[in-house]
C-alpha cells in the first residue's frame, strides 16, 4: 500500500493565496566539507508540491547545515516557478502596450516574485523616468518632467508629491543601499500602476471621443 502524501500549507500561484499542498515526492542531497579539521555537512530538501485545490505544481527547496541553530527553524527556502508575491494588473500584459513599460514591468515583477526589494523599487523609479520620457521627451532633471506631465493633466498636485516619495525611496535604494519593507514596496508599485494606466486611459478615452457620434442638433419646433 502507497505511503499517503505530507500535507502541508503553501503559496499557490494559481489560486493567488496559501492552501493545502501535498508533497507528492521528496529528495535529499548531502554533502560534507571539511573546515579546521571538523567535518560540516550542508544539503537541501526537494520537495514536489501539488496544490490540493487547482493542482498547480511547484518544486520546494530548503537548504540545512550541520551548523545550524534548530531554534532558528528551517534554512533558507526557494520555490520555482518563484511564488507570486503581487499579480501583475490585467492591462499590464496588452500587446498594445508599449515595448518599454512592458519590458520593464516583466523585470519589475520578477524582482518582486524573489523578493529582490531593491531592484524592484529600482524597477519603479525606471518605469517613472519610462513614463516622463515617453509624455513630454527628454527633461533637463525630473522636476521639469514632472512640471511637463502635469501641463498634459497626466498627473495632477496630489499626484505628484505621491511620486516625488515614489521616486526618492527608488534612488534611496538603488543609492544609498536602503532595504525597503514589503509594504513601501506595494505602495511604490501601487503609484507606478495607476500612472501607467492613467496614461493608457488618456490614450483610449481619446480615441473613443474620436468614435463616438455626436448628438444630433435638436431642431426648432415651430409653434403652432
Amino acid at each position: 500500500m502507497s505511503e499517503k502524501p505530507k500535507e502541508l500549507w503553501s503559496h499557490c500561484n494559481e489560486c493567488n493565496q496559501e492552501t493545502k499542498h501535498d508533497s507528492v515526492h521528496q529528495a535529499n542531497r548531502q554533502r560534507s566539507f571539511a573546515i579546521d579539521g571538523c567535518y560540516v555537512d550542508v544539503g537541501s530538501v526537494w520537495d514536489v508540491l501539488q496544490c490540493r485545490g487547482c493542482g498547480e505544481i511547484a518544486l520546494r527547496r530548503i537548504d540545512w547545515c550541520s551548523e545550524d541553530d534548530p531554534r532558528d527553524g528551517p534554512g533558507p527556502t526557494t520555490y520555482f516557478p518563484p511564488r507570486v508575491s503581487r499579480r501583475k494588473p490585467a492591462w499590464a500584459s496588452r500587446y498594445d502596450l508599449p515595448w518599454e513599460y512592458l519590458s520593464l514591468l516583466e523585470e519589475t515583477y520578477t524582482a518582486l516574485h524573489s523578493d529582490s526589494r531593491r531592484l524592484a523599487m529600482m524597477g519603479a523609479r525606471a518605469l517613472i523616468d519610462a513614463v516622463i520620457r515617453r509624455n513630454a521627451g527628454e527633461q533637463p532633471n525630473f522636476a521639469q518632467g514632472l512640471n511637463a506631465l502635469s501641463e498634459k493633466y497626466l498627473i495632477s498636485e496630489q499626484d505628484r508629491g505621491i511620486i516625488e516619495a515614489a521616486i526618492e525611496a527608488g534612488s534611496a535604494s538603488a543609492h544609498r543601499g536602503h532595504d525597503p519593507s514589503p509594504e513601501d514596496v506595494n505602495v511604490v508599485i501601487d503609484i507606478v500602476e495607476r500612472l501607467i494606466h492613467t496614461e493608457i486611459l488618456a490614450k483610449q478615452a481619446l480615441k473613443l471621443k474620436e468614435s463616438t457620434p455626436p448628438r444630433p442638433k435638436r431642431t426648432a419646433q415651430k409653434k403652432s
